[in-house]
Order: structure tokens, then C-alpha cells, then sequence
């Protein structure tokens, strides 16, 4: 029977590096003179080089929120969500940056099938 892999907990810049590649649809994120850096699509669907915005931070984190909605992804990540703040006695709302990074990564999972913005 084959064994799982350990589940490696992310934190700090590879959970940003994480989230902004697997929920936001960056591509080529890496650290460039302490920053993160990486491409990502403009309007008109060109890769542009842009600075990650640091989704540890709260006020960048909402924005995690809004992705999943357009995703199409809310109900479950709202689920993931309760389940990682339940662990710590919070309500859902209080989701720290890092809990809801943590959750939004383990609804898309490995591969996404939706468009990417």
C-alpha cells in the first residue's frame, strides 16, 4: 500500500509564494533582492513582471476571498475555513492571513482547471 507523503505546513514567504501561484495564477515567483517576484496576466491576457503583494498581511489577504468567489470555489473554501479556525476557537471571520492561504491552497489542490486572471 503506498504511504502519503508528510504533510509539509507552509508559512511565511513560501506560503505567499504558494498562494499567489496556485490561487492567483502567478507564474515564475522567486526572490529577487529580498522581494518576491513574479509574472503575472494584465487585462489583455500579457505576462507582466510585478512585485507578489504579501498575502501574510491582512488587509492583502481579503483579496484571497474575493478569488475564490470568481473561481467559483466559496462554499468549500468557506468550509476549509470553518475546519482550520474550529481547530482554534475562532469564528470563521477571525481567519488569520495564513488560515485562509492555508485553506484556499487545499481547495484548488494540485491542479485547477479554472481560467486564470
Amino acid at each position: 500500500m503506498p504511504q502519503k507523503a508528510p504533510k509539509r505546513n507552509l508559512s511565511g514567504p513560501e506560503l505567499t509564494k504558494a498562494t499567489a501561484e496556485k490561487v492567483f495564477g502567478w507564474k515564475n515567483v522567486h526572490k529577487h533582492d529580498g522581494e518576491l517576484i513574479g509574472k503575472k496576466q494584465d487585462k489583455l491576457g500579457r505576462w507582466r513582471t510585478a512585485k507578489v503583494p504579501d498575502y501574510s498581511d491582512p488587509a492583502e489577504a481579503y483579496a484571497i476571498d474575493g478569488r475564490m468567489k470568481q473561481l467559483g470555489r466559496w462554499e468549500r473554501y468557506v468550509k476549509e475555513l470553518s475546519k482550520l479556525t474550529k481547530e482554534k476557537n475562532l469564528p470563521s471571520d477571525w481567519a488569520t492571513p495564513e488560515q485562509r492561504s492555508t485553506a484556499a491552497i487545499k481547495v484548488l489542490g494540485k491542479s485547477r482547471s479554472a481560467p486564470q486572471r
